[in-house]
């Protein structure tokens, strides 16, 4: 009896055990890998320090522009550039993150504008680019592994950066969103999904489903990625499994109840289309999406009205807001009134002399 008694429990016990293994979530809430959480990829130690290193390169009436340095995991000394608007009191802050090919320094261009509106720009460099670019190494490449590493790298280095911007006076910490095109917008989906200080996001031409884009984009870099793959006999679904902890599509769900607005091309053959539509729905609401007839460039000047727009709303509490309806009164409707004054003009001058 004492011996039927212990074999019962030795099974409960390893019964458990099986259970608790089998289960989607462990201890602190985090899903297990096998479930198709992968956050414990862009974890780190929240005590490392930052050894912040500022310097101050532009002194505007309406802003200032600092460049900065600071600690990333992996012993990563990551650049950045901060711009901070004047007398504006606690500013919201937009962290962004460049396109393939670029650099922090894309932000110079709407630094000012964004100063005029009331907001901080934070930007980094992404792995293998601008400052820390490295000779023979690319974030796409064939070297899937060094690719899949570097893209974690980025998005914890993204984090990184919300916690030097968390130590700036200057910047509500409690009002901080993202802006990101391209690889800015895919890498941004999966930087959303793991950093709950972010509150509101802008993807522009991103996609998800990471084989897809990699079998149909027309981007320079996939060619020699898609001949490793066929030279490795690895397979579009082998590929996808070893890409799943750096797709968007397993991450942009976890932004939800946060506001997203995605801006994608019908006809983008960078970031197939297809993969935008996947990168949205895979979205929770509250969500948006602006299609635009363009591949993957977008009509700047209206996207960045719109994003203007969003912003306000979420981020400052504004409503309504006007940036779009003014983009389309600059276009369309002072363009037409002009012609219609000069055609008015002209007719007036052709009819006065035909009396005469």
């Amino acid at each position: 009896m004492g011996k039927r008694f212990l074999f019962c429990l030795l099974c409960l016990i390893v019964s458990s055990f099986v259970s608790s293994m089998n289960s989607n979530t462990l201890e602190g809430g985090v899903k297990d890998v096998r479930s198709g959480d992968f956050s414990s990829f862009y974890s780190y130690d929240k005590l490392l320090p930052l050894n912040v290193s500022e310097e101050l390169i532009k002194d505007e009436n309406a802003y200032r522009f600092y460049k900065v340095y600071f600690n990333s995991v992996n012993e990563e000394r990551v650049p950045g550039l901060l711009s901070i608007p004047k007398g504006k009191g606690n500013s919201p802050c937009v962290v962004f993150l460049h396109g393939y090919g670029g650099s922090k320094e894309d932000i110079l261009s709407v630094s000012e504008l964004a100063a005029a509106e009331g907001y901080a720009v934070m930007a980094i460099d992404a792995e293998f680019h601008g400052e820390r670019k490295e000779a023979g190494k690319a974030l796409y490449s064939p070297d899937l592994n060094e690719s899949r590493n570097g893209i974690i790298q980025t998005i914890i280095d993204l984090r990184r950066a919300v916690d030097y911007i968390e130590t700036r006076p200057e910047i509500d910490k409690e009002k901080i969103g993202y802006v990101g095109g391209s690889m800015g917008g895919i890498l941004g989906a999966i930087f959303i999904g793991v950093e709950p200080r972010v509150k509101a996001a802008a993807l522009l031409v991103a996609g998800g489903n990471m084989s897809l884009m990699i079998r149909e984009s027309q981007h320079f870099t996939m060619p020699a990625i898609r001949k490793h793959l066929e030279t490795q006999g690895m397979s579009y679904e082998e590929l996808q499994e070893l890409l799943d902890p750096v797709d968007p599509v397993n991450f942009i769900a976890n932004f939800s109840p946060r506001p997203v607005v995605f801006h994608l091309g019908k006809y983008d053959r960078i970031v197939p289309s297809a993969a935008g539509e996947q990168l949205y729905r895979a979205a929770i609401e509250p969500k948006s999406v602006y299609w635009y007839d363009s591949g993957h460039d977008l009509p700047l000047e209206l996207v960045l009205s719109r994003i203007l727009d969003f912003m306000d709303r979420e981020l400052m509490g504004k409503n309504p807001v006007f940036h779009e309806t003014k983009y389309w009164i600059s276009k369309y409707i002072i363009p037409m009134s002009v012609a219609m004054a000069s055609i008015a003009s002209l007719a007036y001058v052709i009819k006065k002399r035909w009396r005469t």
